[in-house]
């Protein structure tokens, strides 16, 4: 049994905001995932698994001017694709395969470094159709504080597929993250995430007061996820 593992990521291809389109938004996003995410997914012990950052076409351009500037040169597995060409690009990763699971995560967030290869051993149960993830952590990188939490459906999860079904077209309908934990769903036991605060969060965030972290547990943490 071949089972696929996709990341998806979505860079700029949501929002309001025009500035998501800039070279300037570019790059500063660019360089938080260059820091936080790329170094967390290269950092996992199973390197099986493609990354897909989603873009709007309209800033093709300036992320490639961006992706320049910063001399960022992406890993084979990572991908940056236009929003549109998404699916193609998993078609064309999961042919020969048995499954596909589709884990959503942040530019901005933490893996734990096993959880790609957990992801590839794990047994779901034939009905099921995410799996979800609802303890990790919140660290503000500026202040260095963190605090564990939980969230009852996070943007941390999996939607699982097998590749036939997929390639023939079946998607889940997901509204948002909140919506996952109403499909038929598993929960990963574990804190397998890092929800980061920092200036320029799309959403505001703040580390709650309660459980915070000693600075020497936050570098504990952070050694099993960066």
């Amino acid at each position: 049994m071949i089972r696929r593992i996709v990341i998806d990521i979505r860079f700029n291809n949501m929002g309001f905001q025009k500035e998501r389109l800039t070279q300037p938004w570019i790059e500063h996003r660019l360089a938080l995932f260059r820091d936080l995410t790329m170094r967390s997914l290269l950092r996992q012990v199973n390197q099986n698994f493609l990354v897909l950052l989603k873009y709007d076409p309209l800033s093709h351009d300036a992320l490639q001017k961006a992706l320049k500037a910063l001399d960022l040169k992406l890993p084979k597995h990572f991908r940056f694709v236009p929003v549109d060409q998404f699916d193609e690009a998993i078609l064309e990763y999961i042919k020969g395969a048995d499954e596909l699971y589709i884990a959503r995560t942040d530019s901005d967030d933490l893996l734990h470094r096993t959880y790609i290869n957990r992801l590839h051993h794990y047994k779901h149960k034939p009905e099921t159709w995410a799996l979800i993830n609802q303890h990790g952590y919140y660290w503000d990188k500026d202040k260095n504080v963190m605090a564990e939490t939980f969230y009852a459906s996070p943007q941390f999860y999996v939607l699982i597929y097998s590749a036939d079904e997929f390639s023939k077209g079946k998607r889940y309908v997901v509204r948002d993250h909140g919506h996952v934990i109403k499909f038929p769903h598993e929960k990963l036991p574990g804190r397998n995430w890092v929800n980061i605060v920092h200036s320029t969060n799309s959403s505001p965030k703040k580390v709650p007061e309660p459980n915070r972290l000693h600075p020497k547990d936050i570098q504990r943490v952070l050694v099993d996820f960066m």
